[in-house]
């Protein structure tokens, strides 16, 4: 069987399940935009003052039957070799998004991240073998801050094959986004059937959403590209102290998103994840690698299981500001609980999602290697139990040249690329370096490439084109 990991029993579930119905019927959810509060309000819910809505049980029970379950969503790769499915448990990670800095790989200096970086960041995560969803690692300060997210958009529609989370600003954004990635497929509605990019919606804590998610929310729905829902409230701040309480909220706040897609559009891809996470109580700093981030991210996927929803968890964001020992430990610790629980964890940041190394995707790469082959099923068979091989090498018997080891140990052990399994002698005389070093060498090694492969000088023109439309209208306005 697979190895199981649980905080919560099937009736504790339920019970922070119950709780989050309560807390959306009585108190609900804060929506500023009036799109969003006409379309709640036909379906069922009750609106208030300061556009609050009040959902009852049972159109969040009819969101939930509409939302497709896991077997039903994809997530396209522009290459259909890249789908990430959610069929069965296959760990793998993503790109998380939004950085503002990098480690320089030549200087090892701290830096503003620009979108050279975005770019070059995106082209290595593409040729990763275990990064199977890509998107804006960094975003790039050298650009006006309006149209980031156009730029990001752009710079990863460009650089990979692979499915892209992107961040998305309203409706313009989603309309915008989906325009660069119908122009490298011929058309919107050969896109449409293959939508290769996922959108962020992010709410806020507690019990809110803005207006700009709802209205990104809203258009994805209708579009049929999944949104990437969740709510990230810091325990004791912006969310009870107590971890079953800030679960309660953050699947609170979930729920209502989900309620939201599915009025938009019933069958509205759906991927549930949450950034719920600790707080350091002395120095005010939130704690993005803390054991309780780690609880709070199986629980979390605990009830999105239960939905029957494809559950997307960050599990390798680390709070250490170098990729050091203790960037290895919070990778270990997170990590591991995480790739048990979720089919995708969202990785490679430093400093509290703040900071890129370019060493640190070549790393994690490598980790959830390791961490697909732990939390893989362990079969147990005749062929497996081996007790005829056993038999046959006897007592003192050796195995190694015995055919049935020859047949079995590729798959049955895992065999690390990077991680350093040699004699100190050996190690020593090849440099000597540590796991930080060997992966940036390897990073600068995929850079140094060319390209697999790069979209016609037309098609970038025209992406190119709808970013300085963007911008120009925004900074017009300013």
């Amino acid at each position: 069987m697979k190895p199981v990991l649980r905080f919560f029993s099937e009736k504790e579930v339920e019970k922070v399940h119950q709780t989050s119905l309560e807390i959306l019927a009585e108190l609900g959810m804060r929506m500023p935009l009036k799109e969003a509060l006409q379309m709640m309000e036909r379906a069922g819910a009750t609106v208030t003052g300061n556009d609050i809505v009040r959902i009852p049980p049972r159109l969040i029970h009819e969101a939930i039957e509409k939302a497709p379950k896991r077997k039903d969503v994809v997530l396209y790769g522009r290459d259909p070799r890249n789908d990430v499915r959610f069929e069965g448990h296959d760990p793998a990670i993503a790109s998380m998004t939004m950085a503002t800095h990098v480690i320089d790989p030549h200087t090892r200096k701290r830096r503003l991240a620009t979108n050279d970086d975005l770019e070059k960041l995106t082209r290595l995560a593409d040729e990763l073998e275990n990064i199977r969803v890509n998107g804006g690692l960094v975003t790039p300060q050298d650009v006006p801050g309006e149209v980031n997210d156009w730029y990001t958009w752009a710079a990863t529609i460009k650089n990979t094959s692979k499915h892209i989370t992107g961040g998305v600003l309203g409706r313009r954004s989603v309309r915008d986004a989906v325009a660069m990635a119908s122009l490298t497929v011929g058309g919107e509605a050969a896109f449409l059937q293959r939508p290769f990019i996922s959108g962020w919606v992010l709410t806020l804590p507690a019990l809110g959403i803005d207006g700009n998610s709802l209205e990104a929310l809203i258009e994805m729905g209708r579009l049929g590209i999944p949104a990437i829902v969740s709510s990230g409230p810091m325990m004791g701040a912006s969310s009870p102290v107590t971890i079953a309480g800030t679960v309660a909220q953050a699947h609170a706040e979930i729920l209502a998103c989900l309620v939201v897609s599915q009025v938009a559009r019933p069958g509205a891809p759906f991927v549930y994840t949450s950034f719920a996470r600790g707080l350091d109580m002395r120095t005010g700093a939130v704690a993005m690698a803390c054991p309780e981030f780690a609880i709070l991210k199986v629980c979390m996927a605990q009830m999105g299981h239960d939905l029957g929803l494809p559950v997307r968890m960050p599990g390798m964001l680390r709070d250490s500001k170098a990729l050091d020992a203790q960037a290895g430990f919070e990778t270990g610790m997170a990590g591991t609980v995480t790739a048990l629980t979720a089919d995708v964890i969202d990785a490679m940041q430093l400093d509290s999602d703040l900071l890129v190394d370019y060493a640190d995707p070549v790393f994690c790469d490598e980790c959830m290697g390791a961490l697909k082959r732990l939390s893989r099923e362990v079969a147990v068979n005749e062929k497996t139990l081996a007790k005829d091989v056993i038999r046959e090498a006897g007592h003192g018997g050796n195995f190694l040249s015995h055919p049935h080891t020859l047949d079995n140990f590729r798959k049955e052990l895992w065999q690390p690329r990077l991680m350093e399994r040699r004699t100190w002698s050996k190690w020593e005389k090849d440099g000597g370096w540590d796991i930080a070093e060997v992966s940036r060498r390897r990073a600068l090694e995929i850079l140094e490439r060319e390209p697999k492969e790069r979209l016609p000088a037309k098609v970038e023109a025209e992406i190119e084109a709808i970013v300085m439309r963007a911008e120009k209208d925004y900074t017009d306005r300013i």
